[in-house]
């Protein structure tokens, strides 16, 4: 009896790779297509984002600049698409877009296709518009801030801005109550704080890629930037949407793989323990 169970613990002790990573990969597939939205704490930093939001009076405008590329799409496009949901659900706000990253056109087709403005009653040219990709970077900003329309007359699509409502009133930096900023370049997360923070004071909200927080760090704790956040924890803003989407999945794998990971070790030192008892009771007899 002994040997045997010495055998089981040895087994389970040396389960096979294969084995492991057939489990971690149900463990990332069933919850990306049926999430369980898993509870996950919710962030200062993400609370505060979502309240400085929330405290828009009526009628305030916003500017957003899609500074992201492609690739850090997985990452910060859900954050951006539980913000936008916020924006138009609260409503009465203005959104106005640009793009500092060559790829923020074509992203923010993507991401108007997944928020869908219009199931919130707002209108492109009313509620929100795109001016488009203006390069330059820091210089861009610096144009925009300035004077919008002698940045650009158009908006992405080449359609005039005089023409759209959503741009009443809209001149420079200073018609803005709130700027956020979505990047994967530190040219951009910096460049907003020299160009409209420092010279305009514009309360400012960064989401950035998770390896960019600590670069960024120094502007949160100087003040000048309200609320940063990784576009990682999109997740916690869902939550606070009440409309769970990619960010839950995202956060539901890292939950479930954590806790298969746990299992496994705590497995593994019950079978390690198990087996030296089998094998010292086997000697002792």
């Amino acid at each position: 009896m002994n040997l045997k169970m010495s055998t089981l613990w040895r087994r389970l002790e040396d389960i096979p790779r294969e084995v492991l990573y057939a489990l971690f990969l149900i463990a990332f597939i069933i919850p990306m297509l049926n999430p369980f939205g898993l509870p996950i704490p919710i962030s200062a930093d993400v609370r505060k984002w979502f309240q400085t939001i929330d405290a828009l009076p009526p009628g305030s405008a916003i500017m957003i600049d899609m500074g992201y590329s492609a690739g850090g799409e997985p990452e910060l496009g859900p954050y951006a698409a539980a913000v936008g949901h916020h924006i138009f659900k609260k409503g009465k706000l203005k959104s106005i877009y640009m793009a500092t990253s060559i790829d923020g056109v074509q992203l923010f087709d993507l991401l108007m296709g997944e928020v869908k403005p219009e199931q919130y009653g707002a209108k492109y040219g009313v509620d929100y518009v795109h001016i488009g990709y203006i390069a330059g970077t820091e210089t861009a900003m610096a144009a925009v801030g300035k004077d919008i329309r002698a940045t650009t007359s158009t908006d992405y699509k080449r359609n005039p801005l005089d023409q759209m409502s959503v741009m009443e009133g809209i001149k420079d930096a200073t018609s803005f109550k709130l700027l956020i900023c979505y990047t994967t370049g530190g040219d951009q997360s910096e460049g907003w704080v020299r160009q409209w923070v420092t010279p305009y004071k514009t309360p400012y909200l960064s989401s950035v890629l998770a390896l960019m927080i600590p670069t960024m760090l120094p502007y949160y704790k100087a003040g000048q930037i309200v609320s940063l956040v990784s576009g990682a924890t999109a997740g916690q803003y869902e939550l606070l949407n009440k409309l769970p989407a990619r960010g839950i999945k995202s956060a539901d794998v890292v939950s479930v793989t954590h806790l298969l990971i746990f299992a496994f070790v705590v497995l593994g030192n019950i079978a390690y323990y198990a087996r030296k008892a089998s094998e010292g009771a086997k000697k002792g007899g």
